[in-house]
């Protein structure tokens, strides 16, 4: 199993950084795997909560229905997704406020299927290179000077 961890501190309070990640709809504003991504049934406290996904590995494009199983508001998010081009996607978001704002921390857990089991030590690189750049895109997102209309996208429904 891929077993990385990533994080970066973002100078934004942990509820703001933590409604932002937890609304799957952002991801696509941030993380390069995720072209497109709708909301289909919303729980109460989060957990359980789905989202159609349309995700880029390389030479491909792929839908994959996620699924919050873990939702602790302002400190954990996990997911799993259904079997998608060579893997699972699974993983989690960890929260945590600190001096100068929130530490986010990406813990992508994806299984390996196949012929790409065999490659699962070589992907850890990309897949840890990918993780940086998609935490530093959502650094500078959250960080930069958001109008109105932006800003009232950062946060997550809770419904």
């Amino acid at each position: 199993m891929v077993d990385i961890n990533v994080s970066t501190v973002i100078n934004r309070s942990v509820a703001d950084v933590f409604a932002y990640v937890a609304n799957f709809e952002n991801h696509p504003k941030w993380e390069t795997d995720f072209l497109e991504v709708k909301r289909i049934r919303a729980e109460p406290g989060g957990m359980g909560t789905t989202y159609q996904c349309m995700l880029k590995f390389p030479g491909q494009t792929v839908a994959s229905k996620f699924r919050i199983t873990d939702y602790d508001l302002n400190h954990k998010i996990a997911f799993v997704g259904e079997p998608a081009g060579p893997a699972t996607p699974k993983g989690s978001y960890l929260f945590e406020a600190t001096e100068g704002g929130t530490k986010i921390s990406s813990q992508p857990r994806p299984e390996f299927r196949g012929f790409f089991r065999l490659l699962e030590p070589l992907m850890v690189g990309y897949i840890r290179k990918n993780n940086v750049d998609h935490l530093n895109n959502l650094k500078r997102l959250l960080e930069g000077d958001l109008t109105s209309s932006e800003s009232g996208s950062l946060y997550h429904e809770r419904t």
